[in-house]
């Protein structure tokens, strides 16, 4: 017996709104003296209409004040929000805390490629060139990105199950074959090649299922939430390694976070799920191939949306100042005459900065400022703090302490921010594929950003070379801000909006 009448059928939520709403002349007209904007001017008051028990629309008019200003470009989401989000809170935050456990090894293990390369550099690759082993990083860096094209087009067309089953099958294999590198082939193949794309696969399913679920005005707290899993991960995977190296030796203690990692992401499979936001039409073989080619890189929103365009310019600017500063400072900590044990320390240390940091960012961007005004003055104060601190005070122990918690707040802040921004200027049906392809070009500029870096560090024993680095990092942070405030500028001009 067929029992398909008990499923819902997505229907079309335009239908539905206008099913809700009064007709034009039955609308009542405003109260006198009521605003229509909520504390920063341009932002209607949102309006609630209940469908049964379960599930809300939610319907964000934005208004620009401007008589005649309207965008013609149909995937515009600041003209209207129109999704039906669920009521029910405890399948919403479990989606997130799925998510915080799938981020914890895939996220982390991204937060702590500093301490493994320092350890490589020391260690198992210690005859080998700075510049050489900076390739192993970079390609995960760079494949960890890239490889979310597909797994973001893959995630809008069927959801995130797949996708975390073979990432995850990927991601420990990988981490159980570094536990047996010995050679630079070996490292690339398994650390940059293998981690690297099971890594890119986990992302957009991990991240893209939570707009899924919250709307615009409590997502960015969601997503930093989840995010905060990456900055567990980074403490973790430092005070944890940073003994086991010494006590059970580097093979022993790889295999130990391949075996807490396949617990992390089990857990995920089974808590993030997808919810269809539009109705999706089954398609041929021959019309998946063709979507995939067309839609994986959407290169079509780079050349039409500059709002997104110019959001992916920020993304790339600044995650690559915080992959290149996290990838070579405690390298750099080492060769300014700090231990290796403390150096790890170091990253354990801005990494717990970071936890609290990203959810208190994502609760002031969703409540007061938006999370384009929070990103752009966290990414000034981080350059500010490394020109400052880091720069000049490399080698003083209390300077450095004191450099780990500024950064810690800056650097958990920009990272809950950055998919927040990019869902800003997306609709949710394109933001797999729209996140994807921002960290897909984040990945190209990483494959050339970090072996350069490496290049101007050199062995690291020169401290005008070292300073010369930090110099490099830092103008990367400022670039991204100036990404991030033209889309905003784009969006609301000058005035001293929430967005």
């Amino acid at each position: 017996m067929s029992l398909d009448y008990l499923t819902p059928t997505p229907i079309p939520l335009t239908e539905f709104k206008r099913s809700l709403s009064p007709t034009p002349t039955e609308r009542p007209p405003p109260k006198e003296g009521s605003s229509t904007s909520t504390g920063f001017r341009g932002l209607r008051k949102a309006k609630k209409h209940y469908k049964g028990e379960d599930d809300a629309v939610y319907t964000t008019t934005y208004n620009r004040d401007q008589e005649g200003e309207h965008s013609s470009d149909s995937d515009n989401p600041l003209e209207e929000e129109d999704y039906v989000y669920p009521t029910d809170k405890r399948e919403c935050w479990l989606v997130v805390f799925g998510s915080f456990m799938g981020l914890l090894p895939t996220w982390g293990i991204c937060n702590s490629i500093g301490i493994i390369q320092t350890y490589v550099l020391e260690n198992e690759l210690k005859d080998v060139s700075t510049t050489t082993v900076s390739w192993i990083f970079s390609m995960f860096a760079c494949l960890s990105m890239i490889s979310a094209i597909f797994s973001g087009c893959y995630f809008d067309l069927n959801g995130p199950g797949r996708l975390i089953c073979i990432g995850t099958v990927l991601f420990v294999g990988s981490l159980l074959a570094v536990a047996n590198c010995t050679t630079t082939y070996q490292f690339i193949l398994a650390f940059g090649l293998g981690l690297g794309v099971g890594a890119g696969i986990l992302g957009s399913p991990l991240i893209g299922a939570i707009p899924h679920y919250f709307p615009r005005s409590e997502r960015a707290t969601a997503i930093a939430l989840a995010g905060s899993g990456g900055c567990l991960g980074g403490c973790l995977w430092p005070l944890m390694l940073r003994k086991s190296f010494t006590t059970i030796g580097y093979a022993w203690s790889m295999r130990a976070v391949a075996l807490i990692s396949l617990g992390c992401l089990t857990l995920a499979f089974f808590l993030v799920k997808e919810r269809e936001l539009v109705e999706k039409k089954p398609l041929t073989a021959k019309q998946t191939a063709l979507l995939y080619l067309t839609s994986s890189f959407d290169v079509k929103a780079l050349l039409s949306d500059r709002k997104y365009l110019f959001n992916v310019i920020g993304c790339v600017f600044s995650e690559s100042t915080l992959v290149v500063g996290n990838g070579y400072f405690s390298y750099i900590c080492v060769r300014s005459g700090f231990s290796q044990s403390e150096s790890f320390l170091f990253v354990t240390l801005f990494n717990a900065i970071a936890i609290p940091s990203r959810w208190i960012s994502g609760i002031i961007a969703d409540r007061w400022f938006g999370p384009y005004n929070v990103i752009i003055v966290l990414l000034f104060m981080t350059s500010f703090v490394e020109l400052v601190i880091w720069l000049p005070f490399k080698s003083n122990r209390v300077a450095m302490y004191l450099f780990c918690v500024l950064y810690g707040i800056t650097y958990g802040g920009i990272m809950s921010l950055i998919p927040s921004c990019c869902s800003q200027v997306v609709r949710q049906e394109k933001f797999g594929a729209r996140y994807a392809t921002q960290y897909a070009l984040t990945g190209i500029a990483l494959l050339g950003l970090m072996p350069g870096a490496s290049g101007i560090i050199g062995s690291g024993v020169s401290s005008s070379r070292n300073s010369c680095y930090i110099g490099f990092v830092s103008a990367l942070g400022i670039l991204g801000a100036t990404g991030y405030f033209v889309t905003r500028t784009m969006s609301v001009g000058w005035r001293l909006v929430k967005y």
